[in-house]
């Protein structure tokens, strides 16, 4: 492909997606219920997707890989070592401890 089908794919992309949010959203920032911030945090999120995609898909066509076979057989050889690993240094699993938020009490309103 060249670069200038490249720009006109992913600009199709963009506008498809904005066309499926200009149909949930049609009246802008009055239906869109989310912050600036968090928009960006969503747009930049799709960004990253749609480029590890594309990375993905343009190594999938350029690398030549071997057979199924050695594929299954060295996944099959890192998953048994990673469990063997976890077993190893986890015997009774890894207990993840999460903060609690703390709540921010009301001051007393005296009436």
């Amino acid at each position: 492909m060249t670069t200038v089908q490249w720009i006109l794919l992913i600009a199709m992309m963009v506008y498809v997606c904005l066309i499926a949010v200009a149909f949930k959203f049609p009246r802008t920032r009055e239906n869109w219920h989310k912050e600036r911030k968090e928009s960006l945090q969503i747009l930049m999120s799709s960004i990253v997707f749609l480029m590890l995609f594309i990375c993905l898909w343009y190594v999938s066509y350029v690398v030549d890989w071997p057979d199924a076979i050695v594929i299954i057989v060295w996944s099959c050889a890192f998953t048994f070592v990673g469990l063997a690993l976890a077993g190893i240094f986890a015997p009774h699993g890894v207990k993840m401890s999460f903060e609690k938020k703390k709540e921010a009490k009301a001051p007393d309103e005296d009436e």
